[in-house]
């Protein structure tokens, strides 16, 4: 039987899985050591089988194989910049995103009141149900909350060839080019990706 790469849902921790024909992006519940887990099929590999490894079965996402492995599926949020621990029912996060993963922050809001950020650690025992996902996920507490640069349209690439004075051939790299950045009717500034900024110190020949 070929051996499987397997993502913990949590943590994304990797495991190596010996199993009939599994399909990649699948849910699998398994058990290591007689502790239940559940994770997402990636690629095969010729990667050594996890010890003590055992394939249980599939799932239909992460979200319902935790489920079936707790009482009640609650989330453990820490809030940016406090010790203050936020347990949330999962239902909803699971039916927008899907499970969070472990270490990465969300933009989260209480019922009506100002968002804010909080890092994912992990599951609760309980949670409430007042709160509601609004963006990320985020890598950093930092990057949480701001608004993401718009853009228009496709990107552009230039396609620079670098010709030795010796006369031997170059070398061709892309550069993205400089673009032109527009105000839309809300005050938004717009980067428009498919047109090139000529001239001037911001442009191709500043």
């Amino acid at each position: 039987m070929p051996n499987y790469i397997i993502n913990e849902c949590l943590t994304n921790n990797e495991y190596i899985i010996s199993a009939d024909t599994l399909t990649s992006g699948a849910t699998i519940e398994f058990d290591i050591s007689e502790a239940r887990f559940c994770g997402t099929v990636g690629a095969i590999t010729e990667s050594a089988e996890t010890l003590n490894i055992f394939f249980i079965s599939l799932r239909t996402d992460c979200c319902s194989c935790l489920s079936g492995l707790t009482e009640s599926l609650n989330f453990k949020f820490i809030q940016c910049g406090t010790d203050i621990e936020i347990n949330i029912e999962a239902a909803e996060f699971c039916d927008l995103i899907g499970l969070p993963i472990t270490g990465l922050t969300y933009e989260i809001q209480f019922a009506s009141e100002t968002p804010f950020c909080a890092t994912f650690e992990g599951l609760s025992e309980s949670g409430v149900t007042d709160y509601t996902y609004v963006s990320g996920p985020f890598l950093l507490c930092e990057d949480c909350g701001e608004e993401p640069p718009r853009s228009a349209n496709t990107e552009t690439l230039v396609c620079v060839t670098c010709c030795p004075c010796d006369g031997t051939s170059g070398s061709t790299f892309s550069v993205v080019p400089p673009h032109p950045v527009w105000t839309d009717g809300y005050g938004t500034p717009v980067t428009q990706l498919n047109m090139i900024t000529l001239g001037g110190i911001n442009g191709l020949n500043g």
